[in-house]
């Protein structure tokens, strides 16, 4: 009867965390993804309003750049708790896309 009891609770631990596993590493992806965005949004549309007011006419727009010629404060990357490094650009010829420099 005990061991009865013992393999029916492992059983259900068993089932519990097959389930909950990659439902919580599927959240904390999704997650991690949308932090990225938000500051990449944050980034690009800066970018957009000083490539549109003329400040900024350049086919890349730096971070440095972004950085002297508006109010944006330096932007850390959410994931790594680090400063993006300031070479990184916004390209103006591929719809504003941000693209990260190491």
């Amino acid at each position: 009867m005990n061991k009865n009891k013992i393999i029916f609770y492992g059983t259900v631990l068993l089932i519990i965390l097959l389930i909950a596993v990659p439902s919580i590493m599927k959240t904390v992806h999704k997650h991690n993804e949308r932090l990225i965005a938000v500051t990449e949004k944050k980034i690009i549309e800066t970018a957009k309003n000083c490539y549109y007011t003329e400040s900024c006419i350049n086919k890349e727009i730096t971070l440095n750049e972004l950085y002297e010629k508006t109010d944006l404060e330096v932007m850390i990357n959410p994931l790594t708790k680090k400063a993006y490094n300031e070479s990184s650009y916004v390209d103006t010829q591929d719809n504003f896309k941000f693209i990260e420099k190491e």
